[in-house]
């Protein structure tokens, strides 16, 4: 297994770490990782490296990408404009550092949290080099807008977009996974019973919207582990997620 540091982009974090197995027998998935932090410049993609490097072990390629964050250059647009730019830079600059071939038919998304949010909401973008075949969304945050209907203000939402709800109301929505509703993409959403971060009825609440809008979907809750599970490998969050992101074909049904 190798890894292999890519700029995307001229600023400084626009860059990903692309790990590749060692020997593979014919063309590869392609496995894009987002890690979460609150959109937050004090977290990385370091964040991801060890299931990286473990999904890499296990046969596939994996685009580790950072992304442009609050206090590291800048909030949702450039952070959108990010992730998009990384995920269309596969089959260019990111397919061309390496020998390993890709098998751009089986491109998969996983993100924990900020990063989970991030992935649902790129896999409902239309306007990318090709639709992705699954996401595995740990612990994502999937509702941006409802709380702010509801005239609740959560303080980290409203730094990502960088003003309330009520001054953009339709900001917040195209930002909002759950509100952007059917995105025709399968997507799994992995959540420990004990989140106090991002609650399991986050994703409980929007795999049933996903399901009234007729995409396929699928909810996996993990007993007795909470948010930061998925970051440690004896858990069973990182397991499960695991087994998602490499399975064939995708745990999703409507």
């Amino acid at each position: 297994m190798s890894r292999i540091k890519i700029s995307y982009g001229s600023h400084g974090q626009q860059f990903g770490h692309l790990y590749v197995p060692d020997t593979v027998d014919g063309p590869v998935p392609v496995v894009v990782q987002i890690h979460g932090g609150f959109w937050s410049g004090q977290y990385g993609l370091n964040l991801g490296t060890a299931f990286a490097v473990e999904l890499a072990r296990a046969g596939v390629a994996v685009w580790n990408i950072e992304y442009r964050r609050l206090g590291a250059g800048g909030g949702w647009p450039e952070m959108s404009t990010d992730v998009k730019t990384a995920y269309d830079a596969i089959p260019g600059i990111v397919a061309e550092a390496t020998e390993i071939e890709f098998d751009l038919t089986k491109v998969r998304l996983v993100g924990h949290s900020a990063g989970g949010h991030l992935a649902v909401w790129l896999a409902g973008e239309k306007d990318v080099f090709t639709r992705p075949e699954r996401v595995v969304a740990q612990a994502a945050a999937l509702d941006l807008a409802s709380a702010a209907e509801r005239g609740r203000r959560i303080s980290y939402i409203e730094d990502l977009f960088g003003i309330p709800f009520e001054s953009d109301p339709d900001l917040y929505r195209s930002a909002s996974p759950q509100h952007r509703l059917p995105i025709g993409v399968p997507v799994v959403c992995v959540t420990g019973s004990d989140d106090l971060q991002v609650p399991a009825k986050v994703s409980a609440r929007y795999v049933k919207a996903a399901q009234a809008a007729g995409d396929p979907v699928a909810l996996r809750v993990v007993e007795g582990e909470g948010h930061d599970a998925f970051l440690s490998p004896g858990a069973e969050s990182w397991r499960v997620s695991r087994e998602l992101v490499l399975e064939d074909p995708p745990a999703t049904s409507h």
